[in-house]
């Protein structure tokens, strides 16, 4: 977490923001999902122009075990937008996590579904977050995030308990340390931490029975994040019981272990969980390609920097080996520079018995001409690179993959365009997004991608289609139609004009 990252944690009525930079709170706010609380919100986003994490702690998070049959590419595609529109119809924040496969029959896949049920309590945060422009990179949730610290636990059944104290008391349990369902109880003023876990505990235990999660006979371990006050308070009124264990693990200690550089008073972890989320990101999320839109183009200006720095090490690099290996040829030409002085004297007695003249105009502007040329051979790789970021703003569907670029000599002159300096050309491998099987749409999008890059001073050839057209071509024998993403390759040659 060294470079500036924003936190954010959503609870029912009320976020948490923070801003973070060298590991350290650098600025922190609440705000209220009121008119007043939104707005606020708003002007906060206006000093933190940084990626952001937006982790949730909400009552309405569902999750659904499922076995599916072993899918890849648009099968596996059209069978999880099935099971989504059969599960979570009316909400966009939903997400499939791969638990195992299993290892006999058909080999099927243990899959969890899982979303966020209540988009009202997102939407109005999410669109302030969008209509600033902050590169979002995720939505998630405090159970996703607490895999990490179940892991260490030898038990096959694991109930981790956590509080947060703008969210309530979170259970969530583990099999086999892979989530499977989890709680959110609110926890009112008049009842303290240790008599929630204790008057919430029997209930857990007694729904995962219900739910035959909890195999007969099978002891539940129970792992409760708290502070060391509580947990003193918990072995005394914690029943002694049979089909439960309990272990505690010291809030203070795991911040330290994440860097957490502050006190903890209470048994409060929401900055646990925060920084997990850095720390340990989860492969999935809820958020979809619209949400993360502006975290994309932030990671492509981040590599377009990253290359010209690059470019600009390697250029020094080459400039001093040419002035190492002229160092170390001094010696052999000492005999040469000495004759080259003396010639260089003889030829000064010469020019000064001749009358004082002005350099011909001829001269002059060919000495003009050959600087003006020499600049041309190193453009700024501004002036190259922005177009493109430019053309990749207007083509959200687009996610660059890679980019190289290179000076060519040998590549053919375009008209308006100088023949006398190498041509720049660039190589782009990208990823079209989101076109559910509607190829044609997608095909006609590149293709308008390229137009607008032609528009910009690109000579654009394709080097890898995304879908073979031909009329000899099985659309469904290619790897990038069975999924919902198209892979391709362009070449683009650039040169100044004329």
């Amino acid at each position: 977490m060294k470079r500036p990252t924003l936190l954010l944690f959503l609870s029912a009525n009320h976020l948490h923001a923070q801003h973070m930079a060298g590991g350290r709170i650098e600025q922190q706010q609440d705000f209220t999902d009121t008119p007043d609380g939104l707005e606020a919100f708003a002007s906060f986003l206006n000093t933190a122009k940084c990626p952001a994490y937006l982790l949730t702690d909400l009552i309405e998070e569902d999750f659904r075990h499922e076995i599916v049959p072993h899918l890849t590419g648009g099968s596996r595609t059209a069978l999880l937008k099935r099971k989504f529109e059969q599960f979570y119809r009316g909400t966009p924040f939903h997400q499939a996590t791969v638990l195992k496969r299993q290892k006999t029959g058909r080999r099927d896949v243990d899959m969890l579904f899982s979303a966020l049920t209540n988009p009202s309590l997102i939407t109005p945060w999410l669109n302030i977050i969008l209509a600033g422009q902050i590169p979002l990179a995720g939505i998630y949730s405090v159970p996703q995030v607490s895999t990490p610290l179940a892991k260490d636990h030898p038990a096959s059944h694991l109930l981790l308990i956590s509080w947060e104290k703008s969210a309530g008391l979170r259970q969530t349990y583990f099999s086999n340390h892979h989530l499977q369902i989890s709680r959110l109880t609110p926890v009112h003023s008049d009842l303290t931490f240790h008599d929630a876990v204790v008057k919430e505990l029997s209930r857990t235990y007694q729904y995962l029975k219900s739910l035959s999660l909890l195999p007969a006979g099978q002891i539940l371990d129970v792992r409760i994040l708290c502070h060391a006050a509580d947990r003193n308070e918990l072995q005394n009124k914690l029943p002694v019981d049979d089909d439960m264990r309990y272990d505690f693990a010291d809030i203070g200690d795991v911040g330290k272990h994440l860097g957490i550089d502050q006190r903890f008073t209470d048994s409060d972890a929401s900055q646990i969980f925060l920084y997990q989320l850095v720390a340990n990101r989860p492969k999935t999320n809820y958020a979809n390609a619209e949400h993360t839109r502006y975290h994309t183009l932030w990671q492509l200006r981040l590599a377009f920097n990253v290359s010209a720095v690059v470019l600009l090490l390697v250029s020094a690099s080459w400039a001093a080996l040419n002035f190492w290996e002229s160092a170390g040829k001094a010696a052999e030409t000492g005999d040469l520079t000495f004759r080259a002085q003396r010639t260089a004297a003889e030829a000064q007695q010469i020019i000064r018995g001749l009358p004082a003249t002005r350099a011909p105009a001829a001269d002059m502007r060919a000495s003009v001409s050959i600087m003006r040329k020499l600049r041309r051979y190193a453009p700024v790789p501004q002036t190259i690179l922005e177009p493109i970021s430019a053309v990749l703003d207007r083509f959200p569907k687009i996610e660059l993959n890679e980019l190289d670029w290179q000076g060519n000599a040998t590549e053919a002159v375009a008209s308006n365009t100088r023949a006398d300096v190498p041509a720049q050309v660039i190589t782009l491998n990208g990823t079209l997004q989101s076109f559910d099987k509607d190829y044609r749409a997608a095909l006609a999008y590149l293709e308008r991608f390229q137009l607008e890059l032609g528009t910009r001073g690109y000579r654009v050839t394709t080097l890898r289609k995304p879908l073979d057209v031909g009329p000899n071509s099985s659309l469904t024998d290619q790897p990038g139609a069975r999924e919902d993403t198209l892979d391709f390759s362009l070449k683009l040659v650039w040169r100044p004009p004329t």
